[in-house]
């Protein structure tokens, strides 16, 4: 019998730490399912989803993680998923759309995107932004709930950029891989 993993790594961004994490987890013999990393202005993070078999603990899986030597201090955090009631993306009702937008840096950008999100009860399955010179870009994949219609929400987002000078750009999310060619599968 398995047990759903997930592990949130943070550090001093090296080379090398992904190979000591995902050699970690194969000598416990475990599963790497899903995983997305990033480095943010030299910080490295990351989050695993691994299946471990059930008998290995997670203290167990946590000392052999606080094992890796770094010359920063490297935050691991291990839970088993139904610790939290992690709800798996498969069971999220509504369809994916991707929302691209873009204009000028300045404070709150995020939270209003963010925010107006929360109020419809979208969720932001995926959020990636980048600052480059003084342009401010941000890419994210939400769920829309059945109850809100695709047009709506757009129209709102736009209004909500609008008001910001970000220009926002929403698309299903087959439409935007078939345009874009870009798919995980």
């Amino acid at each position: 019998m398995k047990k759903q993993i997930v592990i949130s790594v943070l550090s001093k961004d090296r080379p090398g730490i992904i190979a000591d994490i995902a050699n970690i987890i194969y000598e416990l013999k475990g599963d790497l399912a899903d995983m997305s990393q990033s480095v943010l202005n030299g910080f490295f993070s990351m989050i695993i989803l691994a299946n471990f078999d059930a008998e290995l603990s997670i203290e167990e899986i946590s000392k052999k993680m606080d094992s890796i030597s770094t010359e920063s201090d490297l935050t691991c955090i291990v839970k088993e998923t139904v610790d939290f009631g992690a709800v798996p993306t498969s069971n999220i009702t509504g369809d994916i759309y991707v929302v691209t937008a873009q204009g000028k840096n300045r404070t709150g950008l995020v939270a209003a995107i963010g925010s107006y999100c929360k109020k419809q009860n979208i969720n932001i399955i995926g959020y990636v932004t980048k600052l480059n010179d003084d342009t401010y870009s941000m890419m994210l994949d939400i769920v829309i709930p059945d109850n809100l219609s695709a047009d709506s929400v757009h129209d709102d987002l736009a209004e909500v950029g609008g008001d910001l000078g970000l220009s926002i750009v929403m698309q299903h999310k087959s439409l935007f891989e078939t345009v874009n060619e870009i798919s995980l599968r």
